[in-house]
């Protein structure tokens, strides 16, 4: 029996960055009625979860930041943080510094970056204009990262590179991955998304279950990406929208429609409820 359900947003659940399609929902709304726990799961922050899921009634608890942080978005509470320590947020960042790359650390559930970033985002950093939604943030602003990372001791709950330019990626990834304080992965293929060693959105599944008094056999998780792999992987069933990568449908046990035919509906309906359709 299925007591939680974790879903990814961008490429599973959404059909755009803040739309959820009326099958979805309903998909959702119909298993929350039988008690089962709705959580959206993200590498977005908390601030940037978009309104068509905090607005629903039964959404209660959020995986965010690829599992740097959980909160009970009803009471703005943290359940559980996973965060990376200032010491190695001030490593990367000393890294980061030497290229001209957009940058975001999400910190106690909100955005800070660099001020004059935004306005140069697309004519200095080459953020595509279809891309330019996810700068939307309610973002604060530091005029150094490292600065702000020593005078308060901020620890993140994720830092974000977007849209890199593959060269430059590489490179990046290269020197990065050399920091046993942190560990990587993406949502799409031009980024980079840093988070504590041994975090991700699977440890902060299996954290909130035991929260909720739910055993792992009793969780499904729902993705499409990178970033989810290890949620799939910690999940008592995955299943995975069939335009995801190829990597995230090895560690499926179900491959379901794809995210703009309501996949996620589909696996709901089948898998937690034992519709046949």
């Amino acid at each position: 029996m299925i007591r939680l359900i974790a879903f990814d947003l961008d490429g599973t659940a959404l059909n755009g960055p803040a739309s959820l399609s009326a099958g979805n929902e309903a998909a959702m709304r119909a298993a929350a009625e039988r008690g089962i726990y709705i959580v959206p799961a993200t590498g977005r922050v908390k601030n940037f979860i978009p309104p068509c899921l905090t607005d629903l009634p039964y959404v209660r608890y959020a995986i965010t930041s690829n599992g740097g942080a959980v909160w009970d978005i009803r009471e703005d509470r943290l359940v559980c943080a996973n965060r990376i320590s200032t010491e190695a947020a001030l490593r990367v960042q000393k890294i980061l510094d030497a290229y001209p790359v957009y940058v975001e650390h999400y910190i106690d559930g909100g955005a800070v970056s660099r001020e004059g970033d935004l306005s140069i985002a697309e004519s200095y950093f080459g953020i595509p204009k279809e891309k330019l939604y996810f700068l939307t943030k309610d973002y604060t602003f530091t005029e150094d990262f490292s600065v702000l990372l020593r005078e308060t001791g901020a620890q993140p709950e994720k830092i974000n590179i977007m849209f890199l330019p593959p060269e430059i990626q590489s490179e990046l990834l290269g020197k990065l991955k050399a920091d046993p304080g942190v560990s990587l992965t993406y949502s799409n293929v031009d980024n980079i998304e840093i988070n504590a060693a041994d975090c991700d959105k699977g440890t902060a599944l299996l954290q909130l279950a035991e929260f909720l008094g739910v055993k792992r056999e009793e969780t499904m998780a729902l993705g499409d990406n990178g970033n989810d792999l290890g949620m799939l992987r910690a999940a008592g069933f995955a299943a995975v929208v069939a335009s995801g990568i190829e990597a995230a449908k090895a560690e499926a046990d179900a491959i379901v429609a794809p995210c703009l035919e309501d996949g996620v509906a589909e696996a709901i309906r089948r898998f937690a409820l034992g519709e046949k359709i």
